[in-house]
This record gives structure tokens, sequence and C-alpha cells, in this order.
């Protein structure tokens, strides 16, 4: 699977739109209203998408084995940005960013696996010099 599959969740696409509106508000006053805002927007994209997917035979984008980035997420975030009226701040190369939201109980334990054994082997790497 792709990274992106990760990182893709309900919970992780809301608590993206939620936070990134309330943070464009600039201030405490419209945060809330904003992030509601996003959050409406989101929920909306998201079932449009998924319409069309299951429309067009791509499955659903929860399934383990969707090309996320290009089947979901890129149209997702034409659609929730259109929404909002304000043009795509989210593209391909962006996806990463979803990572600093997925909910700590929806980390996959082979992505923990994964960085773990990262850093053993940065911790245990000397500089070239030390050679």
């Amino acid at each position: 699977r792709e990274i992106e599959n990760y990182l893709c969740s309900g919970a992780t696409l809301e608590e993206y739109a939620r936070e990134s509106r309330e943070r464009a508000a600039g201030g405490p006053l419209f945060a809330p209203m904003e992030g509601a805002q996003g959050l409406t927007a989101m929920r909306e994209a998201t079932e449009e998408i998924e319409r069309a997917m299951a429309t067009l035979g791509r499955g659903s984008p929860w399934d383990p084995d969707s090309k996320v980035s290009d089947d979901f997420l890129t149209p997702l975030f034409a659609a929730y940005f259109r929404k909002l009226g304000l043009p795509n701040l989210m593209s391909k190369s962006s996806f990463h960013e979803l990572a600093g939201y997925v909910p700590e109980g929806e980390i996959d334990p082979e992505i923990t696996e994964k960085l773990d054994a990262i850093a053993r082997t940065a911790a245990a790497a000397r500089p070239a010099e030390d050679w």
C-alpha cells in the first residue's frame, strides 16, 4: 500500500478540515464558525467522491487496496476547496501533511514498526569519516 492509505480516514480528513479552517480564521472570534464550515465541506466532498468512485466501479476509498492518492484524495481535495470557494491548497505532493491529523488510535502498527526500524538504523549510524 502507498503511505496515503495509512493517512486516509474519515477522522483524519475531518480533523484536517476543522483545524486548518480554524487556523485560517486568524483569531478566536471566527475560528469555531470556520472550523464547522470546513467540517461540513469535507463531509460533503467525501460523500460526493465516495459516490463517484462507486459509480465508476473504483470500490471504496476505505478499502486497503485502493490507490487513494489518485482515486480519492486528489478529487476529494479539489471538491473540498471548491466547496469553500478557495484554490486547492492540498496537492498530491502535500498529502504527507495529513499525518499530523491522524488520531493516535488509528496509527497502523506497521507504521510504528517501520519508523522504529528507521530510528534504530539512524541511532546506529556513524559518520563516514569514522570508518
